[in-house]
């Protein structure tokens, strides 16, 4: 009984290897299709899933509880950006030597783990995986069909937030997350400056599962300006991004920002 209870306790004592992070907004048509594909691409790896809930109203919660995970009730709201406030938080209860993260509208492959982890060594802090739209309404085929040109960008594509895995060391050098609409490829310009590297491998397939429609398009566009501006990306380099992929709303989004950050300058700071 006594050496039982020294395996429970030991258990729970020693790190995970690998802890991944989990952000969920009112998204409880994608817990059961999220998170079973999660658990089974982990098994053979010592690891916790912290799942941020995120005011949500909705059964998210509710069928989060079903799952072998770390249940984070998130009601509170201090930063501008939400998404990157729940990444902080997940991060800041992390105990892993590798961070991941994982979106709740993605579906991983077995292999995740398995073939992105073994690629973290030197220099090299943070692997992507290959997001691809699932073609499963017309308008996911579209995008889906659409993001093959990414093969054809002189620079292939970058790595991209949904889905990857990090050296956890090498996010703690750089003190974490921040307030950004993009935190992911902060994430990844401060590790450069760092003497980090970031990529995004082919090697693993995972696919984003929302439905996408003309709504989503048009906000997608210009979150992805509004990320590059607070980014410190020109409007020179953004417009080319939007011409060439065929993404014009993103230099609205772009400016956009630029006129909210022009406003907040210009009003008088209060004491």
């Amino acid at each position: 009984m006594g050496e039982a209870c020294a395996r429970a306790q030991n258990t729970e004592t020693v790190p995970p290897l690998i802890s991944v992070i989990v952000c969920a907004h009112n998204e409880e048509e994608y817990v059961d299709r999220c998170l079973p594909k999660l658990l089974k691409s982990l098994r053979g790896f010592s690891h916790e899933i912290i799942f941020v809930a995120d005011r949500c109203t909705d059964r998210t919660v509710e069928k989060a509880r079903k799952y072998d995970v770390k249940i984070i009730d998130k009601k509170w709201k201090k930063w501008k950006n939400s998404y990157a406030e729940s990444l902080q938080t997940g991060y800041l209860n992390a105990r892993g030597s590798y961070v991941s993260i994982v979106d709740i509208d993605v579906i991983v492959p077995s292999n995740f783990f398995k073939e992105l982890a073994p690629r973290i060594e030197g220099n090299l802090a943070s692997v992507a995986s290959n997001i691809v739209t699932y073609p499963n309404t017309l308008w996911n085929r579209l995008i889906y069909a659409w993001e093959k040109t990414y093969d054809l960008a002189p620079l292939g594509r970058e790595p991209y937030g949904a889905a990857r895995i990090m050296l956890k060391r090498a996010i703690d050098e750089i003190h974490g997350i921040r307030d950004v609409p993009a935190p992911d490829t902060d994430i990844d310009v401060r590790l450069e400056k760092s003497g980090y590297r970031s990529v995004a491998t082919s090697a693993v397939k995972v696919y984003h599962i929302r439905r996408v429609s003309p709504k989503t398009m048009v906000r997608g566009q210009i979150n992805s300006g509004r990320g590059r501006y607070a980014l410190g990306v020109t409007l020179a380099r953004t417009a080319g991004h939007a011409i060439f992929r065929f993404r014009p709303l993103v230099i609205c989004g772009w400016l956009l920002e630029w006129q909210r950050s022009l406003y907040e300058t210009q009003q008088p700071k209060t004491r």
